[in-house]
């Protein structure tokens, strides 16, 4: 593996290989900085830099030399937070990336773990609800019911979400979600929500724009795919060959 530089003007987003094989982040020069400084960071870690595509040993990272210590990388002795999980494991859910340590610990000790079996069901099309699911281990399942017949409408991973619009405004839910592994999810209620509104505003407008910025790139998504459908309705107009009219030639 190459050693590659990295200079300040190109930081962004970094993860860490930790002694548990675990990987830390994704955590952005301030972020990554404070670990150093706490000693979860050693001269020897290896650091992934999101922009560059690249691993290089801390040391080669030039905005963190004043903050390295020799030794070992100590992540695998974070704190633990709520439920029995790090702020690491956390930050695979990607609305966290931009919170610190300490916003996600507040935020996680007001939401509860779940646990899912596989191809257990996670909510229901058409149920009320009140609360949303954030991935943090697993793969679930959306599909949606029409005319008796069941469609998948998308696969979700660690660090997707789901049932926001259901927290939002406590309404019908949508779509089924189905656990297609063994999930551990964080669900976060309503109620929790509005104690995260009114005891840390700073915390709640940070996760709200953070969902806010993923719901408009899943709209952007859903209205592209709509044009692009319509568009190929208007082109293939007129132009449907029905079978009889095909001249079939025998050979290739």
């Amino acid at each position: 593996m190459v050693e590659v530089p990295i200079m300040a003007e190109e930081l962004e987003k970094f993860y860490v290989f930790a002694e548990d094989h675990q990987v830390y982040g994704p955590a952005d020069d301030t972020l990554i900085q404070q670990w150093a400084q706490q000693g979860l960071v050693s001269s020897k870690s290896w650091i992934y830099h999101e922009k560059a595509d690249a691993w290089s040993r801390a040391e080669k990272v030039l905005p963190l030399k004043q903050f390295l210590v020799r030794g070992q990388t100590a992540l695998t002795e974070a704190p633990q937070v709520a439920g029995g999980l790090r702020p690491g494991q956390l930050r695979r859910i990607r609305l966290f990336a931009d919170m610190t340590d300490e916003q996600v610990e507040k935020f996680v000790n007001l939401v509860e773990k779940v646990k899912v079996r596989a191809f257990s069901p996670i909510v229901r099309q058409g149920e009320h609800g009140d609360s949303m699911f954030l991935i943090l281990d697993g793969e679930a399942r959306v599909s949606a019911k029409t005319d008796g017949k069941e469609d998948t409408i998308a696969m979700l991973g660690v660090g997707d979400f789901f049932g926001e619009i259901a927290l939002l405004d406590a309404g019908p839910r949508s779509a089924d979600v189905t656990a297609n592994k063994d999930c551990t999810l964080l669900k976060l209620s309503r109620q929790s929500l509005e104690h995260i509104v009114a005891q840390s505003p700073e915390l709640a407008s940070r996760f709200l724009i953070a969902m806010n910025q993923f719901l408009g790139g899943r709209i952007r998504a859903t209205n592209e795919r709509f044009t692009k459908a319509q568009n190929f309705a208007r082109g293939a107009s007129g132009q449907v060959i029905a079978p009889g009219a095909v001249q079939w030639k025998r050979g290739f």
